[in-house]
């Protein structure tokens, strides 16, 4: 069976619906119906700056400096976390009189945490329970839903348990 396609103008609306309940009213049933979500459908993955013969995800970083694996519903949210990493690392360097300040996200002609200057945009579409199983391909204590606006951290291990069937109750 052939990985299914998605246009670039998708947009995972029971994600984006189950986000907005997670945030509207937080508990163990409201995060069980995100991550069921999130393994429906597709979500976005950031390869900003990627070589098109070996594409890398870009990552987030926590609090403490460990990796985030960053997903979105839809292309216009990885746009809208690029434009504000744009304008925080804008605002950093006019902060700092100059070039330097923290690299951003993403985007178009920034430096991101990955080093990739002055790469466009770029993303793939994948089935969203292939995204949420690159979780174990590095050390993520979490993955991020849509940085950049109504962003929600879940811990790696829920992620793993809706994965492998578990549940936290």
């Amino acid at each position: 069976m052939a990985a299914p396609q998605f246009p670039a103008s998708y947009v995972n609306t029971a994600v984006e619906r189950a986000l907005a309940d997670l945030a509207e009213a937080p508990g163990e049933e409201t995060l069980a119906a995100l991550l069921d979500a999130a393994q429906r459908g597709g979500l976005v993955l950031d390869i900003t700056g990627s070589d098109a013969r070996d594409p890398r995800v870009r990552t987030v970083a926590s609090t403490d400096g460990r990796p985030v694996l960053p997903l979105f519903t839809s292309m216009e949210q990885l746009e809208i976390a690029v434009g504000q990493a744009l304008a925080a690392q804008s605002a950093g360097r006019q902060a700092s009189g100059g070039r330097g300040g923290d690299g951003a996200q993403g985007g178009d002609s920034a430096q991101g945490a990955d080093g990739a200057q002055g790469a466009a945009v770029q993303a793939v579409i994948v089935p969203a329970r292939q995204a949420l199983e690159l979780i174990g391909s590095d050390d993520f204590v979490a993955v991020q839903f849509n940085p950049g606006q109504a962003a929600q951290v879940i811990a790696r291990s829920h992620v793993e348990l809706a994965l492998h069937g578990g549940t936290d109750s």
